[in-house]
């Protein structure tokens, strides 16, 4: 018989999807999750050395409710060293945020924009009466810096 041990301890969490408007105690989510950054689902994430942890994160369309007041699909950072979380972008209406990489010089991000406008109420990126599109949006600082 082979007893087989687990190879994958349980760590600490670095942040929990929820909403501290709607909720108190453990529902409320982790002290770096706050009304300005609040977000659920989170299923994309990326990490460079400078220690930030880029994650995109689903919305809800209804912003009601549990959801109230997450809006849209969005992307964050976080510091991994001090756990400070701020949002980084918001995607357009009924949109996935999905994907970030970056230039070789970092100045540049990519990121990707998935499915806007599924339920009809987007007309990303033309606005107007134009057919939404996903796409693949650069994002730059005005100073030129890096970005992160």
């Amino acid at each position: 018989m082979v007893i087989t041990r687990p190879i994958l301890l349980l760590g600490t969490f670095f942040a929990l999807a929820e909403n501290p408007n709607m909720h108190d105690g453990a529902y409320a989510g982790l002290g770096n999750v706050n009304s300005g950054n609040m977000f659920n689902s989170p299923d994309g994430i990326s990490f460079y050395s400078a220690g930030m942890l880029w994650i995109q994160a689903d919305g809800k369309y209804s912003n009601e409710g549990d959801f109230a007041g997450m809006g849209n699909y969005q992307m964050l950072v976080g510091d991994t060293n001090t756990r400070k979380i701020c949002r980084f972008l918001v995607g357009p209406r009924e949109s996935e945020v999905k994907g970030i990489c970056w230039s070789a010089d970092r100045r540049v991000a990519f990121v990707g924009i998935q499915h806007s406008g599924e339920k009809g109420d987007s007309h990303f990126p033309k606005g107007g009466n134009t057919f939404p599109r996903s796409a693949i949006i650069t994002v730059t600082r005005k100073d030129g810096g890096l970005i992160g």
